[in-house]
């Protein structure tokens, strides 16, 4: 059926518009009249005859409604924020878990570097201690592959302008930090950190969600908790650098005394090639600052997760 608010074709099983979101219920009940849209000409002898308001299939099945906290969602957030805190709070635990913590940080660096046409292949480092992701010079054929596939998703998504205008936003954000060599190096470090904060709030509203999981009694808790502890070590990591001067100092000493760590490579390049001066202690600043806006922006998803499928649908979805 056509809406007859802002005229998307849509699938007529659909309760409300995938676009602008009026229920068909209410205008078909203020339009009891409405007349079903004929043919111009008769179909040829044999012909099939397909009503012009019949669209193609929907792009989502079923419509979600808005998250909201629950008994159980509350129960299993409180397991995993309690848990989170207890284990951190014990060192030997604390030890244990932190390598999921070092897996989500290595990931992030691997990801990113792909991304930015530097081969990387993220690992655990048995000698110094935490992660170390193995990342190679800087291969054009990788980059010209990945600048293809974005002007190919331009031309597929070519029929939404909005869609497309928001593929080429994101592809000229990739062209400007591909570009420079610097710039290729201030992202992989800071992803670093934030593919730890970015992991965290994926396993967050997975847990909320009750998405993505078979054993949900199990894997539900262990994502809230997985979310938790991350963040936690993230942030208390963050704030040692910040008061703790014995802590900064072999912060600063580097990996094995020679590998410049994260932050620091991230403040130097600031540094460097911008008028921003944070040092490491502004840099930890800002990731005490940003770690829990993931979270936040999870919740929003959560809370609202109709309109998000309303927005989702709109952008896959071709213009009249």
């Amino acid at each position: 059926m056509q809406c007859p608010k802002c005229g998307l074709d849509q699938a007529s099983d659909l309760r409300e518009c995938a676009r602008c979101g009026v229920i068909f219920a209410k205008v078909q009940r203020a339009e009891p009249h409405a007349e079903r849209q004929e043919p111009d000409e008769d179909p040829p002898a044999g012909a099939r005859y397909t009503p012009t308001f019949i669209p193609a299939p929907p792009v989502f099945a079923d419509i979600v409604e808005d998250g909201r906290l629950g008994r159980s969602e509350l129960k299993i957030l409180g397991f995993g924020l309690v848990s989170a805190i207890v284990v951190y709070a014990l060192p030997f635990l604390r030890f244990v878990f932190s390598a999921l913590v070092t897996l989500f940080h290595e990931l992030g660096h691997a990801v990113v570097s792909w991304l930015l046409g530097h081969p990387a292949v993220p690992a655990f480092d048995f000698v110094y201690g935490g992660g170390f992701t193995h990342m190679d010079n800087f291969k054009l054929p990788i980059a010209l592959a990945i600048g293809t596939t974005w002007a190919w998703l331009a031309w597929t998504v070519r029929g939404n302008r909005r869609t497309f205008v928001l593929v080429c936003v994101l592809a000229a954000c990739w062209l400007f930090v591909v570009s420079s060599e610097w710039r290729r190096g201030l992202v992989v470090s800071a992803m670093g950190h934030g593919g730890e904060v970015l992991l965290a709030s994926i396993f967050f509203y997975m847990a909320l969600a009750n998405v993505g999981f078979r054993i949900p009694e199990i894997e539900r808790p262990a994502a809230a908790f997985s979310a938790f502890f991350v963040v936690i070590h993230t942030i208390h990591f963050a704030w040692r650098l910040r008061t703790d001067a014995d802590f900064l100092a072999w912060y600063r000493a580097g990996k094995g005394g020679a590998l410049m760590n994260d932050l620091e490579s991230v403040a130097l390049d600031l540094q460097i090639h911008t008028p921003l001066h944070p040092g490491i202690e502004g840099v930890a600043g800002w990731l005490i600052a940003s770690s829990l806006i993931p979270f936040a922006f999870a919740l929003l998803l959560f809370f609202k997760r109709s309109a998000v499928q309303r927005l989702v649908s709109s952008l896959l979805t071709a213009d009249a």
